[in-house]
């Protein structure tokens, strides 16, 4: 996408290229040559191009924000920026979360620059539908960063140069109202995934997003419902093969990826190469994590079959990332998708919803559904399902695709789950450190209107 992004802009817009501090306007294109550029149906889809080119630079270092900073896994170098993950001691001046903050608010200016310009577009369809797009991603990030930091500045609007009305940072409660409304019109408006791209949002993944946050304000009847509609809907089906999900391109699983390719300077991605052993082995299983797969063999004296390809031998000690491991020439150009959302996710949030306050479910759609999961793995079926069997069959479902932080939060087990993580492992628990800390450069460029959070 970054390639194709630059060879539509490149000649329009050259001349406006502007370098910025405000971490809202990172945009590689300047006031003028937005406003000159976004004036029909085609330029304006050049822009959403370009705002999906920004969602590769957000994920390349999630990772260690989300799944390193759990029980899930850490890094086996213990030094640096890096290392601050693991023991939950993030500082203020930490470049992961400065980039990852800088990079979320630069994809969001991108999704308002659609925003501020759909009116320019003829096509009533499409008009819809590049709107639906720039709110879903919009709203995700949003989404992202109120659960990561609190009280963040909302970005509802295309923020200029100087605007530092901007910078102030919006009471969660709006923030929350803010990514739901957008949401519900992306669920609304978006096509569904047989009548648009892969690696473009589609209605079913809108609906999942939504889903997640209904469940987290306890919404379970109305998350269910969307959640059905996904599924009756028979446009995603599990494969049959787990290792096939992060190794068979387009396949029917698949609801929302973030695509790269191999060997493409502009469009491939670097979080692989840093899983590897050589560079530092980040997102290392822990101890914790070997030992939940561990404690359920598969049927027949097999071993869980997303064992084996989630984690594997590193110099002798099964602990390294097996996901994702690159086929590339250079493996810092490598084409494994980030997946966002694929089918999997819907039919756990589906138990979770029917679960709703409830311990523990034996309705028969949702077991239908849990076991299906379960069956893939190898393993045997069960007659009910509990909080915590969900929450474990989720976690070695789901690692290292970033969902472990964010299901913490949806449930209300962070607390808990992270301070006995911590002190179990002789770290400190500081209930003040489950929010990130604001990067100080920007607070310093903010003209005083962001203010840290407490206990940095």
């Amino acid at each position: 996408m970054k390639s194709l992004l630059r060879i539509l802009l490149a000649a329009t817009l050259s001349s406006g290229m502007v370098a910025c501090d405000s971490f809202l306007t990172q945009m590689p294109i300047s006031e003028v040559g937005a406003d000159d550029y976004f004036r029909n149906d085609d330029e304006v889809e050049t822009g959403v191009i370009g705002m999906y080119d920004g969602l590769q630079d957000v994920v390349q270092q999630e990772y260690a924000i989300l799944e390193m900073r759990t029980d899930n896994a850490g890094t086996r170098s213990g030094v640096g920026d890096w290392a601050q993950f693991e023991v939950m001691n993030i500082t203020p001046y930490n470049s992961i979360v400065a980039n990852y903050w800088r990079t979320c608010y630069a994809a969001i200016y991108r999704a308002n620059m659609i925003i501020a310009h759909i009116e320019n577009v003829v096509d009533p369809g499409k008009k819809a539908q590049f709107e639906a797009e720039a709110r879903f991603v919009r709203a995700y990030l949003h989404f992202n960063l109120v659960r990561l930091f609190g009280s963040v500045p909302k970005a509802d609007y295309l923020i200029r140069v100087g605007d530092y009305e901007g910078y102030k940072q919006a009471d969660t409660e709006a923030l929350y109202q803010f990514i739901a409304e957008d949401l519900q019109f992306a669920a609304d408006h978006l096509p569904t995934r047989a009548n648009v791209a892969l690696g473009r949002a589609n209605q079913e993944s809108a609906k999942t997003m939504l889903a997640k946050y209904l469940i987290q304000f306890k919404k379970f009847d109305e998350a269910k419902t969307l959640l059905k509609e996904v599924i009756d809907g028979g446009n995603f089906e599990l494969n049959a093969n787990y290792n096939d999900i992060f190794y068979q391109s387009l396949g029917n699983e698949i609801m929302f990826p973030i695509s790269f390719v191999d060997d493409n300077t502009d469009n491939s991605q670097e979080f692989s190469y840093y899983f590897l052993f050589e560079q530092g082995s980040h997102n290392y299983a822990t101890e914790e994590m070997v030992a939940l797969y561990e404690a359920e063999p598969g049927e027949n004296g097999t071993e869980d079959l997303r064992y084996t390809t989630n984690i594997i031998d590193m110099r002798g000690v099964r602990r390294g990332c097996g996901k994702f491991v690159s086929s590339s020439s250079n493996v810092r150009l490598a084409g494994n998708d980030y997946i966002l959302l694929r089918y999997a996710d819907v039919l756990l949030l589906y138990v979770e919803a029917t679960m709703g306050n409830d311990f523990q479910t034996n309705d028969a759609t949702a077991l239908e559904y849990f076991n299906a999961i379960r069956s893939r793995a190898g393993l045997a079926p069960l007659a009910n399902v509990s909080k915590p069997t969900l929450a474990k069959e989720r976690r070695k479902e789901f690692l290292y695709e970033n969902q472990r932080w964010f299901d913490m939060v949806r449930t209300g087990d962070l607390k808990m789950t992270m301070a006995n993580y911590l002190q179990s492992n002789g770290l400190t628990y500081n209930e003040n450190r489950l929010l990130l800390p604001i990067p100080q450069r920007e607070i310093d460029t903010s003209n005083g209107h962001l203010v840290q959070n407490p206990g940095y």
